[in-house]
């Protein structure tokens, strides 16, 4: 695998101290892998980015994002994924950026030369291989990166225009393969808007239980033109808006789709994704944020365990409360003299990490305030026969001296 990393060199390295001699320090954001496809007949390359949680030893599973036209937009989701997980408001997760070769050819569901004024247009000789590329990522893609990363269930899947095209084919077509979807100024024009009428039936009749859209519409209107005259208006300038505001009709008669559909009057097409990611992710994770801070009296541990089922339901796998939480709001209750709280969050910690040596040395000190010798004894001796660590030795050789 090939190192994919980021260099800045924002001023000369003398600003810094550096010596000249010095070889330059590159910051990583991912790796790039190449990937032989049978379904495409090719190489495809991938560029891939992990949470910086995810070292050697680390366990925990990650959801994964598909991101289409990986090369323009790697950078910018991958800062937004980590500083939006980083603030608790989202999962961290995995982010993988899909490349093309043929952008014309993977990101069109269907065969069609798309004309103007007579005009073939040459992006678009070897169209409709959407399907292959969604071979690609079901029967190829998906299993090479559940084979190599820590990956969770939940996986998400976002597109800009012809990607936003192919996003919402998969959600009409194949709507097994993801459970979030991002259209950002999708081409729903493309084969004479065949995908609107494919989702005006389907989204209509077939149970979209557990999935959801965010759907992203940008101003391309003519100047003078407004929101409420391009629906009818016929001129072709205007027809995106237009198509956007058609869609954004069907998605109101589908059945059980939880959806968000924004129209962002300042941003062009090119300028729409920047906002688009940030509200798409900030709507598909709303329910995730704990929404409450650390020393707020009304948070309890039946509150705690309360808000990950909800998480664990949008997620749809189990995620547990995140241990370091757990073990800040059993000292600061203890701090607080709430002890029969902290007793409960350290209990509540120790009863989810039964092997973390940490829960348990955190319930001895518990014990120790509380005056408990025997329990503490208990307490620590179990957190080294879990791991040695000479901190809790020391606690426990104090306890003992003391008999």
């Amino acid at each position: 695998m090939k190192v994919l990393f980021y260099a800045l060199f924002l001023f000369p390295a003398f600003c810094f101290g550096q010596s000249v001699n010095e070889p330059d320090k590159k910051v990583t954001i991912g790796t790039v892998h190449t990937i032989p496809s049978a379904h495409l007949n090719e190489d495809r390359e991938v560029w891939v980015y992990v949470p910086a949680s995810a070292g050697a030893g680390d366990k925990t599973r990650y959801p994964v994002m598909y991101l289409l036209d990986g090369k323009d937009f790697f950078h910018l989701m991958t800062g937004m994924v980590a500083e939006l997980s980083s603030l608790g408001r989202m999962p961290k997760m995995i982010v993988v950026g899909i490349l093309n070769k043929d952008r014309g050819s993977d990101l069109t569901p269907t065969r069609s030369m798309f004309s103007r004024d007579g005009m073939v247009d040459p992006d678009f000789k070897n169209s409709g291989q959407g399907e292959k590329l969604l071979a690609f990522l079901q029967k190829e893609l998906m299993p090479y990166m559940e084979s190599r990363y820590n990956t969770a269930p939940y996986r998400m899947f976002v597109g800009h225009s012809l990607g936003g095209l192919t996003v919402l084919h998969a959600l009409v077509n194949h709507p097994s393969l993801f459970h979030s979807y991002v259209a950002i100024d999708p081409s729903v024009w493309w084969d004479n808007h065949l995908i609107m009428k494919q989702a005006q039936k389907a989204l209509t009749q077939n149970d979209y239980a557990g999935k959801s859209l965010y759907y992203a519409a940008s101003n391309t209107m003519e100047k003078g033109m407004d929101t409420v005259r391009v629906i009818k208006d016929t001129v072709y300038a205007n027809g995106n808006v237009r198509n956007n505001f058609q869609f954004r009709e069907i998605l109101r008669k589908s059945r059980n789709l939880p959806w968000a559909w924004k129209f962002y009057p300042e941003e062009n097409h090119s300028s729409v994704p920047l906002l688009a990611q940030y509200d798409a992710l900030r709507f598909l994770f709303k329910t995730y944020e704990l929404n409450k801070d650390l020393d707020d009296p009304t948070l309890t541990p039946d509150y705690l365990t309360h808000h990950y089922r909800t998480v664990s339901a949008l997620l749809q796998y189990p995620v547990l409360p995140p241990q370091g939480t757990v073990n800040s709001l059993g000292y600061i209750s203890m701090e607080n003299k709430q002890y029969d709280k902290a007793h409960r969050f350290f209990k509540l910690n120790v009863d989810l990490y039964p092997a973390s040596s940490n829960a348990h040395d955190s319930l001895g000190d518990y014990y120790v305030e509380r005056g408990d010798k025997k329990k503490a004894i208990e307490a620590f001796r179990k957190a080294l026969a879990l791991k040695e660590v000479p901190q809790t030795r020391k606690k426990l050789q104090l306890l003992e001296a003391r008999k």
